[in-house]
């Protein structure tokens, strides 16, 4: 089998040669033999191993010419010689024998080489589809390490605002987990954070791989009414655009040139859009479906955030406020005039410290009911609030006592505001029922000074200022010393 492989393995030169030679070689010994009269039976049966070689290396139809020439010359041989007529039929016959053979032969070998070639082309169709299996494999395992990026990026996202309460730090973290997660050639990354009813931007980020991270933004693009926030807030659901130029919900808007793709998402929080992520490329197609929904799943952990935030707030509020008023509470109070008084002295600046109580609270509170009595509280605070600064402090000493803190004012000033806070609230009327009443407070005014031993002197100097106000008939200002050093 290797020698026949060997053979059929030669170029169609070398196979005419092999069989040439053999024949020639055949025809030769038979002339010898003729010449010497041999006996010419072994010589004429030489034929048949060019014929055999004839079938294997070029094919039957070859074979059978070759076959008629061998067949004519040993009739030519018949005719010149004396040899028995039987001898030369049959091996004319044994030709004829052969060459059925050597047809079948030659039609098995085809139908073996067609069966191989019919195999050898199912096993690279086979292979291709393999190759083509593994290719598929590869995406879509290269698909599912992106997945499990992005969404680990998600969950160590939300274990990082867990940990934040502060809103400019969610803002951050979240647009820098965004770009980092997203990574699109051209990215630009933006977040507003806005009052939808005011369409006012409170809170704004951008972020690009050509620039830091910063507040201060494209003014367009962090514009509540700009064509693409606005649908989105119109909408409340994520805008997807593969290319801006050619999307037929905004046929008349021209977008800038490095503005050819974008997905966006908006902070929902129950029905009201609370602001968006927006991200945009200057290629098209570099957002698909899955990154929109990705982006909401950002959100989605972003308003749970902001949540958190304005309930920690809220309750670091009402530990530091009382609840009646909305004004400080004595501890929280007493810490920070304790701050205010230790930078004063520091720098040598003016510090002032009023203490006010409600003219016959009790009596009135007996009076008209405690109802009444919060509502004069409230009017109070609300009077305090309104005639102090906004970096002034304002407390809720205790019970119808209050306290405020005027910061870099010397005692002169606080008497003013102090007389301008017993005015207002002399004027003011709390209906009580079918019946309009009036109130009076007194005021006791204290100035900082390098002597007070500690902060509580400070106090007290202004609680005993108070003291004498009511003593000489309340509803009146009193300040400790009148600007003298206690």
């Amino acid at each position: 089998m290797d020698i026949l492989v060997l053979f059929e393995n030669w170029k169609a030169s070398k196979r005419w040669a092999f069989v040439g030679v053999l024949f020639v070689a055949a025809i030769g010994v038979n002339y010898l033999a003729a010449l010497r009269n041999w006996e010419p039976i072994s010589p004429i049966w030489l034929y048949f191993l060019p014929l055999i070689f004839s079938a294997m290396l070029l094919g039957p139809w070859v074979t059978y010419t070759m076959g008629g020439i061998i067949g004519t010359l040993c009739l030519l041989s018949l005719a010149t010689s004396n040899m028995p007529a039987w001898f030369f039929l049959t091996f004319i016959a044994a030709l004829c024998i052969n060459a059925w053979g050597w047809q079948r032969w030659s039609r098995a070998r085809d139908m073996r080489s067609f069966d191989l070639h019919k195999r050898s082309e199912e096993l690279e169709l086979s292979i291709n589809d393999t190759q083509i299996a593994h290719e598929k494999v590869k995406v879509a395992l290269q698909a599912n390490q992106i997945k499990i990026q992005r969404y680990t990026a998600l969950n160590e996202l939300a274990r990082n605002l867990a940990m934040t309460f502060k809103t400019q730090e969610v803002v951050v973290l979240l647009i820098e987990t965004i770009s980092k997660t997203f990574m699109v050639p051209g990215g630009v990354y933006s977040l507003l954070l806005f009052d939808s009813s005011m369409g006012k931007a409170l809170h704004s980020v951008r972020y690009s791989v050509d620039t830091d991270m910063e507040v201060r933004l494209n003014r367009e693009r962090l514009n509540p009414e700009e064509t693409f926030n606005a649908w989105v807030v119109a909408q409340g659901k994520p805008l997807l655009i593969t290319d801006a130029a050619n999307d037929f919900r905004f046929q008349n808007y021209t977008p800038e040139a490095q503005v050819r793709s974008l997905v966006a998402a908006p902070f929902m929080e129950g029905q009201e859009v609370m602001g968006l992520i927006r991200m945009e490329s200057c290629f098209p197609g570099a957002f698909r479906q899955e990154d929109a929904r990705l982006l909401s799943n950002f959100c989605d952990l972003g308003i749970v955030a902001l949540e958190h935030v304005a309930l920690y707030r809220q309750t670091i509020e009402l530990a530091i406020t009382d609840g009646l008023t909305g004004l400080y509470v004595q501890r929280y109070y007493k810490e920070r005039v304790r701050d205010e008084v230790f930078r004063a002295l520091e720098h040598k600046l003016p510090l002032c410290l009023m203490m006010i109580d409600v003219d016959h609270f009790k009596r009135y509170n007996d009076t008209y009911g405690h109802l009444v009595g919060d509502k004069v509280l409230k009017a109070v605070a609300k009077i305090l609030k309104e005639t102090v600064r906004t970096v002034d402090l304002v407390a809720r000493y205790g019970g119808e006592e209050f306290s405020v803190l005027l910061l870099k004012t010397p005692w002169n000033g606080a008497k003013t505001v102090a007389e301008r806070i017993r005015q207002k609230v002399e004027a003011q009327e709390i209906v009580a029922g079918q019946t309009v009443t009036h109130i009076t407070v007194s005021i006791g005014v204290s100035e900082l000074s390098p002597q007070f031993k500690d902060v509580e002197g400070f106090i007290d100097t202004a609680d005993q200022a108070l003291y004498r106000a009511k003593g000489e008939g309340r509803n009146r200002v009193r300040v400790a010393n009148e600007g003298k050093v206690p």
